[in-house]
């Protein structure tokens, strides 16, 4: 399993929070207004917000 650091804590992956119309913009419940790279203590992590990027095929 990975190792959770302070940088994977944004709200872009937080389930408080929803996208909004502008990019790289968040709705939070909390905090109102945010962007996607903020931060705050009632982060609370959603894997499903998570976009998994593709391994590299070594062969």
């Amino acid at each position: 399993m990975a190792k959770k650091t302070d940088e994977s804590k944004i709200c872009a992956y937080c389930e408080n929070s929803q996208p909004s119309v502008l990019p790289d913009e968040f709705i939070c419940r909390k905090k109102g207004m945010v962007s996607a790279t903020a931060k705050c203590h009632s982060f609370a992590y959603d894997p499903l917000k998570r976009t998994v990027r593709p391994r590299n095929k070594e062969n």
